[in-house]
């Protein structure tokens, strides 16, 4: 076995170990409320600068984002 056939060996391991760790660890999930929320905060910015209705929709969103990301089960 060549030398850099063995360090892509050993990255590979690295790697698989580390993918498990990540697996492991409790309470780390992918979550698109934050990203939503973010959305949301960004059309009530774009709300105050453009028309109050633009801005209810904004706060509808940040609302609904906040209460699903606050509700989201593990």
């Amino acid at each position: 076995m060549s030398e850099a056939e063995d360090q892509l060996s050993n990255q590979r391991k690295q790697l698989t170990s580390k993918t498990k760790i990540l697996k492991e660890v409790p309470g780390a999930h992918t979550s698109y409320w934050p990203f939503a929320l973010a959305v949301a905060l960004i059309i009530v910015l774009l709300g105050i600068m453009t028309h109050p209705i633009v801005f209810g929709i904004g706060v509808v969103l940040v609302a609904v984002a906040a209460i699903g990301w606050g509700l989201e089960s593990r």
